[in-house]
């Protein structure tokens, strides 16, 4: 966990499912690491399983519930992709929200399950096979849906509705990804990560019939000049 990366009481209680006098006990206790500034307490976190209880975590699993009318239990089965997960909420969403503000997730992760049923029912502009919102999770063969691993998702950060650009010039300057998607400064912006973190910065043009389509890319430092140019 990035040693500046450190939540408040009121966040931390909720991590825990603890109450104000408890927490004070596990800080007394010495069993919570964590620093004072002036008269407020912030923690480091002990175990990154708890990142799944964050409001972001929520957001990353149920974020199909505001968009498809399917009922389901859609977390992560496989390790790599619970992990996965974790990498994700905690190099890149909390250091965005951190800075920016409150996100809001469009499209996170998918399970085999919604996976099954977006195909069937809205596929358009979906491609699973490489997409990363699958993370590691396996289909009826027993085959990995997704064959890049890691994880993605797509988010707006609120306030920033039109200035996406800046978002995604922050995390290509800051933050440790694997594959950022730049469809324009008033778009969602898709990132991943994953064991490779490409730091691979591609973006994505619309054709006069709606296609998406890849126009210029860019790797490592080379990523940081061509995030330079599309926010001048």
């Amino acid at each position: 966990m990035p040693q500046d990366l450190l939540f408040s009481s009121k966040d931390f209680k909720q991590l825990l499912g603890v109450s104000d006098c408890e927490l004070m006990h596990m800080r007394v206790s010495g069993n919570l690491k964590f620093v004072k500034k002036g008269s407020a307490f912030l923690y480091q976190l002990h175990d990154k399983q708890l990142l799944l209880k964050h409001p972001i975590a929520t957001q990353l699993l149920n974020w199909y519930q505001k968009k498809h009318l399917i009922s389901i239990d859609n977390s992560p089965k496989e390790a790599e992709s619970i992990n996965s997960t974790l990498m994700l909420i905690e190099t890149i969403l909390l250091p965005v929200s951190k800075r920016f503000g409150d996100i809001k997730i469009t499209y996170g992760f998918v399970s085999p399950e919604l996976n099954r049923y977006i195909q069937k029912n809205s596929s358009s502009g979906t491609y699973p096979s490489i997409d990363q919102h699958a993370a590691s999770e396996l289909n009826n063969a027993n085959n990995h849906i997704c064959k890049r691993h890691g994880l993605a998702c797509d988010f707006i950060v609120n306030g920033y509705e039109k200035q996406m650009g800046k978002v995604m010039l922050f995390i290509v300057n800051n933050l440790g990804f694997d594959k950022i998607y730049y469809y324009g400064k008033d778009k969602p912006l898709h990132v991943s990560v994953g064991d490779k973190s490409e730091r691979h910065l591609q973006i994505m043009n619309v054709s006069d019939k709606g296609r998406r389509i890849p126009g210029k890319k860019a790797y490592g430092n080379k990523a940081k000049v061509l995030a330079e140019e599309l926010i001048k």
